[in-house]
């Protein structure tokens, strides 16, 4: 018998640790995706901070904007310098 979600991550292309942490972060050139955003806790120029239930990411850097906001997956745009969480 299968495991119910490992199935469905499987039928979903959905990374295995998101279950496991509850979230996952992808980093490009100049773009972070984020998966497991419960809000936003703080958004400015130079950092944003995404609350993801019991922890909170935040990407620090300049220019940074919310590309995106979608079920539960954020995507930041601008030259990002770090990423912290905690």
């Amino acid at each position: 018998m299968k495991n119910n979600k490992s199935s469905f991550l499987q039928r979903f292309d959905l990374p295995e640790d998101l279950t496991k942490n509850g979230y996952h972060i992808e980093i490009f050139n100049s773009c972070a995706v984020v998966d497991g955003c419960k809000n936003v806790s703080e958004y400015g120029d130079g950092v944003i901070r995404l609350n993801l239930g019991n922890t909170v990411v935040s990407v620090i850097g300049n220019c940074l904007t919310i590309r995106s906001f979608s079920c539960g997956q954020a995507t930041i745009d601008g030259h990002i310098s770090s990423v912290e969480i905690g």
